[in-house]
């Protein structure tokens, strides 16, 4: 920042504050790039100048969207200053939220960074809230015939002193809301001593002025200011490290979930119409791998969100990231799978559930998609880190969330903290109300970039996870013991055998049953018996090979096989198919000289044929052509799935480097458009002569005070008149 750059800032920072223009131009590097980071807003398009900048802040659509960012104390200020003469003290506001200025300071300092509260022993809230908050705190709106506050309090002394047992009925009014229940003799006597008022439609309702003289001129109760920590009893541990093994457990269990995708392409779950898994098909796939529904739907889901499955329309499948992602080494790709989890904006258990509307929502769609549950997530994982020691209840949780995120429904917050606990425990991070050592650096990796993150979480799992043992213990009874963690070779003994018990030791059982499954597969019996002999401390007993061979003499009597698309045309058209470079992709298999196989989509095909010189045509399943809409879609090939979408709109910028610009403009003085004059004129409250184009080309010229601008419409009233007027932009010239 240059040297004129200084010199202003210390010219204002001697002046008075008259506007939010000028609270902001005192502001630090530092306090605007909190301001950027926490409304990133305001920063697209970048703004030329702090008077724009300003302006943006104070507009009603910024206004209301930086409400979701406040925590109860600063959105009971907010309330209390929307009900107080514009102007108030900090010491007017104390006591309006039954506090002290010392107790409020934190929450004002913020509310100021966040650019909603401008002032220094004079506050005020930007016009937009002050005018959009109509019933604050339960109170209702002010209306021009309410009682001022000294007639209110007339009223109340006037209703006690014919009725002394009034006193406990105006302690519950007090702050309860303003609207009334009741058409009794109670409700009669409280409107005839002007306590309440009837409204056109009949409801009672207590006048602001009256309802303030009730709570004896305050606004708030009582002012929450510290976040409530979550509670529970003490976290207890019989045999030192055993939760730690736990930990490492589900995390390699997760993995274990997530390597049964393969066995989609033998046999793939079906799309809904509008995207996401079956209900069905994931009960089906949950119970063939042996876990719980939530359990296996957080890890699709989290493999979804980091592009691991997708589908083509039809048909669920492992995506070309698959094999890639198969090859890093294990701990890597849980880290991989627990950050798309904490950095994903879908819930996994609420799959089944229904949602507003009433439909079900489906795994790997939007309906399990939810704005801002990203970060009230990483909310609830920093609280758990705020709190060791203890098993955290729910409820704790969901009182500390709910603090944090005051206008989120009660229902949603306790929803989402079941969630978190219950999609945690799946890869995990938290055990019991607690976050496990993984979940721990879970915490920490959600403030770093990806490759750090990444090699975070990946260098714990490490550290603390047992060497992986690479031999197994096998006995007469058909069982199999691997005596630890399996290594990656003895990974492929999971689907020949059935789980008996895991924990120190993984025990498994070779059945008929589950060697028919695993040859039916596609599994090689051979190559099983070979991996036995190489990995087994001892000979293969012989009851266990003979159970084999008997198996693979009796498999494959009926071969059935899977093709994704059937091609038929004339033998010499596929022979020319067959041999076009273009076509090596496809792996076709001729079953007649007139028709051919492939485990490629229909789309792909499509595309390839054409490639190669043809003009294919897409066919229905009774064979006629398809209608424009199915070709459309099969030539398309797979949907893409915008997956890691922001809860709204991100700093393009670094925030130091859009400060600097910030910063450069105002020194610059570069000529502002329209709309950014328009802004600077808004943030500091002044006038501008408005030339008005009106519907003959001709310009109105009126001195008037710009109070918005919104969606291309700038609100303004003219000077010396009360009535306001709005007119399009387009249609607005400056001098």
């Amino acid at each position: 920042m240059g040297a004129p750059v200084h010199l202003m800032l210390e010219r204002t920072m001697t002046a008075a504050i008259r506007s939010l223009a000028d609270s902001l131009r005192r502001f630090g590097d530092d306090r605007l790039e909190a301001l950027l980071v926490a409304r990133p807003d305001l920063a697209a398009p970048l703004p030329k100048g702090i008077g724009p900048l300003a302006a943006r802040a104070a507009g009603a659509t910024s206004a209301r969207r930086a409400l979701s960012a406040l925590t109860l104390p600063e959105l009971h200020l907010v309330e209390a200053l929307a009900v107080l003469a514009d102007g108030a003290s900090p010491r007017e506001l104390a006591e309006a939220v039954s506090s002290d200025p010392a107790t409020i300071s934190p929450a004002v300092e913020r509310l100021m960074t966040l650019a909603v509260v401008w002032g220094e022993d004079e506050l005020h809230l930007i016009r937009p809230l002050r005018e959009g908050l109509r019933a604050p705190a339960g109170l209702a709106p002010a209306e021009t015939d309410d009682p001022d506050p000294e007639r209110a309090q007339h009223l109340i002394d006037a209703a006690l002193a014919a009725r002394p047992s009034l006193f406990e009925v105006f302690e519950t009014l007090a702050w309860g809301p303003a609207d009334v229940q009741g058409a009794g003799r109670l409700a009669q006597d409280l409107e005839q001593a002007g306590i309440v008022r009837a409204g056109d439609d009949g409801t009672l309702r207590i006048p602001r002025s009256v309802h303030l003289a009730l709570r004896g001129g305050r606004v708030r109760r009582s002012h929450a200011a510290q976040r409530p920590a979550p509670e529970g009893p003490p976290l207890t541990e019989r045999i030192r490290g055993a939760r730690a093994a736990q930990a490492v457990e589900r995390a390699f269990e997760a993995l274990r979930l997530l390597g049964t995708v393969r066995s989609f392409d033998e046999d793939p779950p079906g799309v809904l119409r509008r995207g996401g898994l079956p209900q069905r098909d994931l009960r089906r796939l949950a119970e063939r791998a042996g876990a719980t529904v939530v359990a296996y739907a957080t890890v699709l889901q989290s493999a979804w969100q980091i592009g691991l499955i997708g589908h083509d329309g039809q048909e669920w499948r492992p995506t070309r990231d698959w094999d890639s992602h198969r090859a890093q080494p294990t701990e890597q790709r849980w880290a991989e799978l627990a950050l798309a989890w904490a950095r994903g904006h879908h819930l996994a258990a609420v799959v089944g559930t229904p949602d507003a509307g009433g439909a079900n929502r489906s795994l790997l769609s939007d309906l399990t998609r939810r704005d801002g549950v990203r970060t009230r997530r990483g909310s609830v994982l920093r609280a758990l880190r705020t709190s060791p020691g203890i098993s955290a209840t729910e409820e704790s949780l969901a009182a500390s969330l709910a603090w944090a995120f005051p206008l989120v429904p009660a229902e949603v917050i306790e929803e989402e903290t079941t969630a978190v606990l219950r999609e945690g425990e799946a890869l995990g991070v938290i055990d019991s109300g607690a976050l496990t050592v993984l979940g721990s650096e879970l915490v920490l990796a959600l403030d770093e970039d990806l490759p750090q993150a990444d090699a975070r979480l990946a260098h714990v799992l490490q550290e603390i996870a047992p060497a992986p043992v690479d031999e197994v213990l096998l006995d007469s009874d058909l069982t199999a013991v691997i005596p630890g963690r399996p290594a990656e070779q003895l990974l492929p003994l999971l689907d020949w055998g059935e789980v008996v018990s895991r924990g120190g030791a993984l025990t498994l059982r070779f059945t008929a049953a589950s060697l028919r499954g695993a040859l039916g597969a596609g599994r090689d019996a051979e190559q099983l018996l070979e991996l036995l002999r190489s990995v087994s401390r001892g000979p293969v007993p012989q009851s266990l090979e003979y159970l084999v061979r008997d198996e693979q003499r009796r498999h494959g009597r009926v071969r059935i096989s899977r093709a994704t698309t059937v091609l038929s045309a004339d033998a010499e058209v596929l022979d020319l198919l067959q041999v076009a470079p273009e076509a090596e992709a496809l792996n076709l298999h001729r079953l007649a000289p007139t028709v051919a196989v492939t485990m490629s989509d229909p789309g792909f095909a499509l595309q390839t044929a054409r490639r190669a010189g043809l003009s294919p045509q897409a066919v229905g399943a009774d064979g006629r052509a398809a209608g424009p809409e199915l070709s459309h879609s099969l030539a398309g090939g797979p949907i893409d799935q915008d997956l890691l979408t922001a809860d709204g709109p991100e700093l393009r910028l670094p925030p130091a480097e859009a400060v600097a610009r910030i910063r450069a403009a105002e020194e610059d003085g570069v000529d502002l458009s329209v709309t950014d004059r328009l802004l600077d004129a808004i943030a500091q409250g002044g006038e501008l002569p408005l030339g008005i184009v009106d519907g003959r080309g001709g310009v109105v010229v009126k001195h008037a005070q710009p109070l918005s601008l919104e969606g291309g419409r700038l609100r303004a009233r003219e000077s010396g008149r009360e009535e306001e007027f709005t007119v399009l932009v387009h249609r607005v010239t400056l001098g």
